[in-house]
């Protein structure tokens, strides 16, 4: 997949910043929404919880969702469910790396956005499985 441009990236950005400001549960609705439209990927999340802790997981699956739509919007369409192989594929000990070097728009946004070390990497190799999988 071509790199998603910072300016999808940074729309997307704003858009949820407004959503957030305007409705204190719009964050619960966007981790509903991944749960639900990436069952898959949001188990894995789920299952990286000694890593994040309990409240480390939530932000996590908000991230995520946040990468979700970049990719969505950049796509044009929905994006397919993300398995488990798809994770498995693009495991990697660089996924900040990798994830750099292919999507700088979405590298940028864990990196700006993102405190914890694990939490990147995890949203990391999330955004490279959602990239992959756009690519079917």
């Amino acid at each position: 997949m071509a790199g998603i441009p910072e300016d999808v990236v940074a729309a997307v950005v704003a858009e949820t910043s407004e959503r957030m400001a305007e409705d204190p549960n719009y964050a619960q609705v966007a981790v509903g929404a991944l749960v639900q439209g990436q069952p898959h990927l949001s188990r894995w999340l789920t299952a990286n919880d000694t890593e994040l802790g309990g409240e480390g997981v939530v932000h996590a699956v908000f991230h995520a969702q946040v990468l979700a739509e970049c990719v969505r919007r950049h796509r044009g369409r929905r994006v397919p469910v993300v398995r488990f192989a798809d994770l498995d594929a693009v495991a990697s000990e660089d996924a900040m790396g990798e994830l750099e070097r292919a999507q700088t728009g979405l590298h940028g946004y864990i990196t700006s956005n993102v405190e914890s070390e694990a939490a990147m990497r995890i949203l990391a190799h999330a955004g490279l499985a959602l990239c992959r999988v756009a690519l079917r």
